[in-house]
Order: C-alpha cells, then structure tokens, then sequence
C-alpha cells in the first residue's frame, strides 16, 4: 500500500496550475493534523520544507513562517526546539533562516537555556545580514524573554514597546507580543493595566488571555473567578490550547483549592504534573510546582522544592506573575530546614527588586528575607509596603508570616493574625483563614505579659539578628558592603538593606558610629 502524505510528513509536488493559496490551505490542514495527532515534529516538517521549496513568492513565504511560529507556540519546549533545528538543515534562504534562528531563540530564552546569549547573537548577525522584518520581530521577543529571564521588568518592557502588533506584518506574532507585554505588566504590579488588555477583544488565535486573566485574578485574589475561568477554558477543548497555557490553567486551580482548604482535589488535580521531571518542558509546569509545594504530601517525595529552585536559577520568569510565589518557595523551604534552597531564592527575588525596583518587588525581598532570617522587622516593612499593592493574597500571607515570627511582640502578632484571617476571608480563601484563625486562637491563648529581660528589645546591639550581626561584625571592621556580601554569599543588596535596619536599631548614621558602638559593646 502506497504511503500516504499525511503518513509521510511531506507533501507531493502540485501541478503547476495549482493556485498558491489552495497549496498553502492544503499545508496547514495537513499540519494542524498532524499537531492535533501528536506528531509537532512532522508539522513543523512539512511548513519547515515547504519554505525552503517555495517559489510562490515573499507574501507565501510571510505566511508560511507565520504558521510555522503558532505550532512552535503550541508545542513542548524540546519539540519545537528539534523541529526549528532540524529546519536549520533544509535548504532555506538568508531571510528565512534568518527568522528560524530568532525562532530557535527565542524558544530557548523563556527557557532559560544556558546557550541563549550565543543563540540571540547568531540570530542578531543573521538578521542585520537579511534584513527580514519576521525575525526582527521575533528577535526582540527573544530579547525581551531574555530580560524576564533575569528578572529585568523594564528592559522587557522597552523592547516590547517598539513591537506593533496590531500592524499587518505581526498579525500572525499578535498573540505573542500582547501576552509578553501583559505578563511585564503583571510583574510591575500593574494589575489594572493588565485586566484591560486581557479583555480587549481577542483574536481567534489568541487563547492564551484567559490564561494569563486567571493569573492576574491569583495575583489579587479574585480567588473564585480565577477558577471558574480556568475550568471554562480548559472545558472548552480549543484545539489551539497550547500546553503551557493548559499548565497554567492547572496551577491556578490547584492554587485555588489549597486555598480553599480543598486539599484532596487539589492533589487530584496537581499530581499527574508532578511525574514531568525532563527539563525544559518541566518548566511549564512550574506554576504547579510552586503551588503544590506548600504540601508535604505531594512536593517532599517529588523532590519538587529543589526541582524549582535549580530551575529558577536558569529563569525567574515564572515568580514574576504571581507575587506570593517567591516567599511561598522561602517559607516552604525555612519548613523543612533547607537553608540553602531558603537563600538561593531569596537571592533570586532580591535579584529582580534591583533590576526592577517597584514597591511590589522591594516588599517581597523583604519578606523572603524576613522568613529566612526571622526578622520581624524585614517582614513587618514587607507589609507596609505590600500595603500600597493590590497584590492582596502577598499581603495576607506576609501578615500571617509576621504573625508567626517568634520575634514578633504579642500584640502585634495577634493583630496581624487577625488582619490575615479576615484578609483571607474577602478572597475567598477558607482554607488559609482557618490557618490564621488558629494563629489566632494560639496567641489569644498566650498569657499577656510585660516584656522581659530574656526578650529582644527593639533598640541596641542585641535587637540585632543573627544575620545583621554578621553584617555589622564585618562593616565595624572595616569590610566594604561589597566584600561582606562576596564573603557571607548574599546579595550586595541584601547587605545594603541589613545596614539600613542596623543603623536603625543603633541609633546611628554612619560607618564610623557603627564601629564606635561595636567597640564600646566588647565585640
């Protein structure tokens, strides 16, 4: 029996009569089947040879292009990767290959591969020798996914500015551009500039806004509509549902059931993600990742804590949406004593508040290095600062952290576990509530009582922490702040703020003082 082309991956030659648009409807057909069949590599095949034989012209070759683009979208990270590679090989002219290669990385950038710089400058040479406005576009997406890869909000945000993606030209990258521009904007806090572009109206292609909405609605907690609209999407079985998007959907509801206090179908929901161990397709899931791994159940045999963190340092791109995240991954790993996995992500969210200093990010640095450290004082900042987000899920979970630091005064503990219950009652979490009701219960419990010789006081060397200590020990002798934080494996900004809270508790202003106060104390 003769093989047929769909069996083939290739098409046969048509008569030289055969109109280009006929030719090029039959090719998308035959690589939407082949898509729908799970045979991405073929469909990315049959367009890839298509380009590299085509004679019909540059609007046929734009357009073939522009196809090939939305099934690498829609593909696993190490298809879509293989396929454009193995497209590499055909016999494609410059302005074509061109655009393959910022194709290639631009995959390879939200990914975080470790070959990204070498792929975006191939691709940069390749584009100022052809001069192709499809790989100019996907350049600077490529560029742009480098920057949130790095936690650089605004650098993001400045290449995709000079995007249009409502010209002719970008229609088919459309989809792509609106849902980087809205993912920078929900890093930035901007949540309300966010909403509006998520319902705008959408293409018939672009699926990935309801998505990206429940994100915003996790962010803020819009709790209840998130869910409603991540099971509707996933109900709806769009065939152009790429897997990324169908991950995501998956973290919110399982995010919003833990919250919920659902814990058995949150796990229902989250456990078949847990067996994706293949990096780089294993970082779509990792919005599931951090939301299962506020559970001992599911992420302490899965290994999911470490799994996030190495991840992470290759790209921060998924802390960025979700502000609670960073913190959740600190707290998760302070539980089972992992120091190292506590700082390395601390690192990383001190990392992003200096490449982008908003009040959102300064507020989650705190936080994470409040719960490494137990500084009451780190978190208690991370909660005035919070204050003047929408990130209203941050600020309850920072209120509970405060709560629950030993170093908290009783009184303002049993505050803010009050604050954080009736928080998370308004956003329609009954499962946090109860653990902050609890909070509550145990501090109420708790014998009121004047302050004692044993307790921290607020002011003088020994309101210090341990880590300002080892900070001040360092400056008072004369260390730079940058060699404190080579020496102690912090960030410089991390040493920056400790002075800030040092000079703070001392009274003080100035290096100087600090020694003077370091030496009168016999340290």
């Amino acid at each position: 029996m003769s093989e047929s082309p769909f069996n083939a991956g290739t098409l046969p030659a048509d008569d030289i009569a055969t109109d280009a648009a006929q030719r090029r409807h039959r090719l998308f057909a035959t690589a939407d089947q082949l898509r729908l069949a799970g045979r991405g590599m073929e469909a990315l095949h049959v367009l890839a040879a298509e380009i590299a034989t085509s004679r019909s012209g540059e609007r046929h070759r734009a357009l073939l292009l522009g196809r090939l683009a939305q099934i690498v979208a829609l593909e696993q990270p190490t298809i879509a990767l293989a396929g454009l590679r193995e497209a590499l090989h055909l016999r494609l002219d410059d302005r074509s290959r061109s655009t393959v290669l910022a194709l290639v990385a631009t995959i390879a950038a939200r990914t975080g591969h470790p070959d990204t710089d070498a792929l975006l400058r191939d691709a940069g040479t390749a584009h100022a020798a052809s001069g192709d406005q499809a790989s100019a576009r996907y350049l600077a997406l490529g560029r742009a996914a480098r920057s949130l890869a790095h936690g650089d909000l605004p650098g993001a945000q400045a290449v995709l500015a000079a995007l249009d993606p409502d010209s002719w030209a970008a229609r088919a990258d459309a989809p792509s551009i609106r849902a980087e521009r809205i993912l920078v904007q929900l890093g930035l806090g901007r949540h309300q500039d966010a909403r509006a572009a998520t319902h705008q109206p959408p293409e018939a292609t672009d699926v990935s806004l309801p998505g990206l909405d429940c994100l915003r609605m996790v962010a803020v907690g819009e709790l209840p509509e998130a869910a409603a609209l991540a099971v509707t999407t996933l109900s709806s079985g769009s065939a152009n549902l790429s897997r990324e998007v169908h991950a995501l959907l998956v973290a919110v509801i399982g995010e919003v059931r833990y919250r919920r206090g659902e814990h058995d179908d949150a796990r229902a929901i989250l456990r078949a993600c847990l067996a994706e161990d293949r990096w780089p397709d294993r970082t779509m899931w990792t919005f599931a990742f951090c939301a299962a791994v506020r559970d001992a159940t599911l992420s302490t045999p899965a290994g999911l804590l470490t799994r996030v963190v190495t991840d992470l340092h290759r790209s921060v791109r998924p802390l960025l949406p979700v502000p609670h995240f960073g913190p959740r991954l600190v707290r998760a790993a302070v539980a089972v004593c992992d120091t190292q996995a506590a700082g390395r992500v601390t690192e990383l969210v001190e990392l992003v508040s200096t490449r982008t200093p908003v009040p959102l990010w300064r507020a989650l640095a705190d936080q994470s290095r409040g719960l490494r450290d137990g500084d009451a004082g780190a978190l208690r900042s991370a909660v005035d600062q919070l204050r003047t987000t929408a990130a209203r899920p941050a600020l309850a979970d920072a209120l509970l952290d405060l709560a629950n630091c030993p170093r908290t005064r009783s009184g303002e503990a049993r505050d803010a576990a009050h604050e954080a219950a009736a928080l998370y009652a308004r956003i329609g979490a009954p499962g946090d509530q109860a653990i902050a009701d609890q909070r509550c219960a145990d501090l109420a419990a708790t014998p009121r009582h004047r302050p004692s010789m044993d307790e921290l006081p607020s002011r003088g060397i020994d309101a210090l922490t341990p880590a300002e200590e080892r900070v001040a020990e360092m400056l008072a002798t004369g260390a730079t702040k940058k060699e404190a934080a080579r020496i102690l494996f912090v960030s410089f900004h991390t040493v920056d703020t400790q002075l800030r809270s040092i000079y703070h508790k001392l009274g003080i202003h100035n290096r100087m003082q600090l020694a003077r106060a370091w030496e009168r104390a016999g340290r």
